[in-house]
């Protein structure tokens, strides 16, 4: 019996090394051309963040990238305002010469917004319009679904939900995060005398992809005050300096276990201070804090066990945009001329190694994927 129990354990550690799946972390750079765009394509080792180029630079139609996994299968969707193109990819990524599928919108209004839901099911156009006679924002949620075979799109003509008519309150963005059951949306605040922003979502109908009722997440707002929000699928953030530097408080809200967490200078010094950006990472571990008066981006650390927001050595300089690997392993910091790549260590809250490359300046799409073959 003895030899048996040890065959069999040898047996399942041959099979798990058979049959293990490697990882490949991607990043793409669309560049605007014309009336398309120029797309690289990198793969990034996730312990020593080094970029290496891979393919050759392709030429394609539209600027704005979706990247999507069903089963083995690895997609990239490609998309403007009237067309969206689905390109196949090779296990590393890079995408085939020639799109798979080229489907016109056909709407009457432009889309402003598509996104595919993580799972690989159903996909979301955001057509949005302002009416002027009415003096009105508009938004329709177009619904299509996604063939899991090919991965190709099917415009079902019907409209998942719609937004408005709102005089004051366009919706800025639409996504999902890390799950297909909430959709949510960017509100802003376009009235008279106000500002400020808030976060819905809509609960997604697992079965036929349409979107429920409009629920509210987190808000702010106040005029001439340095006041910002962000929010995760597990929390919600708000930032407040009303009375300048170190006077401001971070409130981090645990959407799961309504637990909270109140961070003012004394807990971390970043959260007294100014910031016009807030982001969390995928995994709903870290918060990545702009600075105003640094001008750096902190990063503090969130311990649910002691509801505490620990500031971390870790930082990044300027104010770049921020994009995160799906597994929330690396962190890409884009700016205006360069491209800074963090490999991160989410559940320490810091970096284990960084690299650095130059970009054409310019503007830029930027896409992250994690490919598991």
């Amino acid at each position: 019996m003895h030899r048996l129990i040890v065959s069999l354990a040898t047996f399942l550690s041959i099979s798990s090394l058979c049959f293990a799946s490697s990882v490949v972390e991607v990043l793409y750079l669309a560049q605007p051309q014309g009336n398309g765009a120029s797309l690289s394509t990198y793969k990034v080792n996730p312990k020593t963040a080094a970029a290496e180029p891979i393919g050759t630079s392709l030429n394609i139609p539209a600027s704005s990238l979706v990247p999507l996994t069903i089963g083995g299968t690895h997609l990239l969707y490609v998309w403007n305002s009237t067309d969206v193109w689905m390109y196949k990819t090779n296990p590393s990524g890079v995408p085939r010469k020639q799109p798979s599928q080229h489907l016109s919108f056909g709407f009457a209004h432009p889309v402003q917004s598509f996104l595919v839901d993580p799972d690989g099911k159903f996909a979301y156009a955001a057509v949005t319009w302002y009416d002027p006679q009415n003096y009105s924002f508009n938004t329709q949620m177009m619904l299509f679904t996604i063939d899991s075979a090919t991965g190709k799109l099917t415009n079902t003509g019907q409209s998942a939900a719609n937004y408005g008519p709102s005089e004051y309150f366009p919706l800025n963005a639409i996504f999902f995060l890390g799950s297909r059951a909430r959709l949510y949306v960017e509100q802003a605040d376009d009235g008279p005398h106000s500002c400020g922003a808030a976060y819905y979502y809509y609960p997604v109908n697992q079965k036929t992809g349409m979107l429920g009722t409009l629920n509210y997440l987190v808000g702010w707002g106040d005029c001439g005050v340095m006041e910002v929000g962000a929010v995760s699928d597990r929390l919600t953030v708000v930032s407040d300096a009303r009375f300048g530097p170190g006077s401001g408080s971070v409130v981090i809200n645990n959407l799961t276990s309504g637990q909270q967490i109140l961070c003012g200078p004394s807990m971390a010094a970043f959260c007294g201070d100014e910031t016009n950006g807030l982001t969390f990472d995928p995994v709903s571990r870290n918060l990545f804090f702009w600075d105003y008066d640094t001008n750096q981006v902190n990063l503090g650390h969130i311990n649910w066990p002691s509801d505490q927001l620990v500031a971390t050595s870790a930082f990044i300089l300027g104010q770049p945009m921020l994009f995160f690997s799906p597994d929330s392993k690396l962190v890409y910091a884009i700016g205006e001329n360069d491209v800074e790549i963090y490999a991160f260590a989410s559940a320490s809250g810091t970096f284990r190694a960084s690299t650095s490359f130059t970009r054409t300046s310019g503007a830029f799409s930027v896409a992250t994927a994690t490919l598991r073959n």
